[in-house]
């Protein structure tokens, strides 16, 4: 501790004192035996350390009115020759620790006669002097261990990602880390001894020091940037008092609203699901059209819509384009239209202020294009929305600005949206129940997906990735469908789509106690709806089926050869194996 150069330095100024004063030579020593300072030539030091050692060892004050005639001296080559002619050794001490000693020395009879004439004085003096240098010493370490501290706390201060304000008892800021000045656009400098309320004009100190706080935790509040534009973010503040419990100030932290925005997502399980086209499962030209027109359109910012039966994958989709989007690093918020109350939809989509409604959450809460801004916000069974919804839905897209419910304030959100129904638009339009406007604007790039009976090429596919997907889930080895189950899958309508097929496939696996899924372990009302009669061979089964959809898709059309066209188009066969199939049949062509 003594090694300090600021402690040196006040050891010489010690040592030039006590020279001048007492008029004999100083040394002061560390505890190593390395000279500090003093008067007495770097010569001398030889002769007297084995006193110093003695005195290191024990920690005593040692007085030699006979230099070289002490017991100690013995050791010593200059023993009964030795040059001096009187020394007074004293300690140095910190916290009962010997750090370093004073020597004063006479070298001459005279130096000899005016130690011992006031031995008792110098003695003191030299006491007085040690208790100096321990002070320094200490004062110094202190000072240079409160400086680390310093340092490591304002490190930690600027490694913080939240902005982080410190004021005095009066609101003055002492303190400004490196995260505030990028929130805020103002510099430590300029931000330092300003008055917290030019940045924050509605933090009330006489409220902060009133409740102690977390009065003000995570509360939402108006702040003002540097170059004086108005944002709101969330703030966290508590104060500090002292030893009497006295307020000396105050430290702010600032959450931007993205970030708590990201907050409420985790805590509400949203997330983006890495799902991308090749990720889709279909091989068939019209899934390969879907997802090709899906994958241009992802690339840019348009609406897209997405329509299809229930169950054939449009949330799939979404997922997808999002994921292939330009915003495919901000979130993906879905939402079912038709899933919500029609009295909650418009708080969930828009958001709610504090005291908005009865049951309301006292500091409000964000909707869901907040929560999605920066990224893509799926409405689900858009044909479902409520048009008094529709219209404010409209302003949104038009604007890009949302006002929560019961709020005053524009919320600027950049999200982009993808819409999918399984109903039908344009007769909803034509029934005024859908309003036209916001049709077109969602109907920007619409997206067909197939429903499985068009598709039914990729049913193979299908049931080997869901084979596969519940063997993990349920610890087993099936590994195909029986012939007769395939010939059953192939020819049923699904009017589930993939979901249904889903199910099937889930509940034969629950059943199954074989490795092949047979006739038995399929759900009865599959085949049920068949018009499968046990009696029956799986040919007539099969034909008995064929013949009712034909039936059931004939009776959308009309019986002119462009209409047939038209049946066989939908039904994927050929015009002469439509007409032969009619004839076999004995459906009137």
């Amino acid at each position: 501790m003594l090694n300090d150069p600021l402690v040196i330095q006040t050891i010489q100024q010690v040592a030039k004192s006590i020279a001048a004063v007492l008029n004999v030579e100083i040394m002061i020593l560390d505890n190593k035996l390395n000279k500090l300072g003093g008067t007495v030539g770097s010569e001398k030091n030889f002769y007297i350390s084995n006193i110093y050692k003695y005195l290191m060892d024990t920690g005593n004050k040692v007085i030699l009115e006979e230099p070289g005639f002490h017991e100690l001296c013995k050791e010593c080559k200059n023993y009964q020759k030795c040059p001096e002619k009187a020394e007074f050794d004293i300690p140095i001490k910190i916290d009962n620790q010997i750090v370093g000693i004073i020597s004063l020395v006479g070298y001459t009879a005279e130096h000899k006669k005016i130690m011992l004439s006031r031995k008792n004085d110098y003695i003191t003096f030299l006491e007085i002097m040690s208790q100096m240098i321990s002070t320094k010493a200490i004062e110094v370490f202190i000072s240079r261990q409160l400086n680390i501290y310093a340092m490591q706390m304002t490190y930690i201060f600027n490694s913080i990602n939240e902005g982080i304000i410190a004021t005095d008892e009066n609101g003055t800021i002492t303190h400004f880390s490196n995260t505030a000045e990028k929130i805020f656009n103002i510099t430590q400098t300029n931000a330092c001894s300003k008055n917290i309320n030019t940045i924050f004009p509605d933090l009330s100190l006489k409220d902060v020091k009133k409740f102690d706080l977390p009065n003000y935790e995570k509360k939402e509040m108006r702040a003002i940037k540097g170059n004086n534009k108005s944002f709101t973010c969330y703030v966290s503040t508590n104060v500090i008092r002292d030893q009497r419990n006295d307020i000396i100030g105050m430290i702010i932290t600032i959450f931007e609203s993205n970030d708590i925005k990201k907050i409420v997502r985790n805590m509400m399980g949203f997330d983006n699901k890495s799902l991308f086209f090749s990720d889709i499962i279909g091989q068939s030209n019209l899934m390969k059209n879907a997802k090709q027109k899906a994958e241009i359109a992802a690339k840019g910012y348009s609406t897209i819509m997405i329509r299809g039966e229930s169950g054939t994958g449009k949330e799939l989709f979404a997922r997808a384009i999002h994921n292939s989007s330009p915003m495919h690093d901000g979130p993906f918020i879905a939402i079912n239209c038709a899933a919500i109350p029609e009295t909650l939809l418009e708080s969930e989509l828009f958001g709610y202020e504090g005291g908005a409604f009865t049951g309301a959450k006292k500091d409000g809460k964000p909707g869901k294009f907040e929560l999605a801004d920066g990224g893509t916000l799926f409405l689900d069974e858009i044909g479902d929305m409520p048009l008094y919804l529709q219209s404010k839905l409209l302003r949104v897209l038009q604007d890009k600005v949302v006002q929560r419910v019961g709020g005053l304030n524009d919320i600027s959100v950049n999200v982009r949206i993808v819409s999918a129904t399984n109903r039908d638009l344009e007769r909803l339009v034509k029934e005024n129940r859908f309003r036209e406007d916001l049709y077109y604007r969602l109907n920007v790039i619409p997206i067909y997906i197939p429903s499985l009976s068009e598709r039914k090429d990729d049913i193979p596919l299908l049931i080997d990735y869901l084979l596969n997907k519940y063997n993990l889930l349920f610890n087993k080895k099936i590994t195909a469908v029986s012939e007769d189950v395939y010939d059953i899958f192939m020819s049923y309508s699904w009017p589930g789509n993939v979901r249904e097929l889903e199910n099937v496939i889930e509940y034969s696996m629950n059943m199954e106690k074989s490795n092949i899924i047979t006739k038995n372990s399929i759900p009865k009302n599959l085949l049920s709806s068949m018009f499968i009669d046990d009696s029956q061979s799986l040919d007539d089964i099969v034909k008995n089926f064929e013949k009712n959809i034909i039936i059931e898709k004939a009776k959308n059309y009309g019986k002119s050869k462009e209409e047939r066209i038209k049946l066989a188009k939908e039904l994927n066969i050929g015009i002469a194996t439509l007409y032969r199939k009619l004839k076999a049949y004995g459906i009137e062509g």
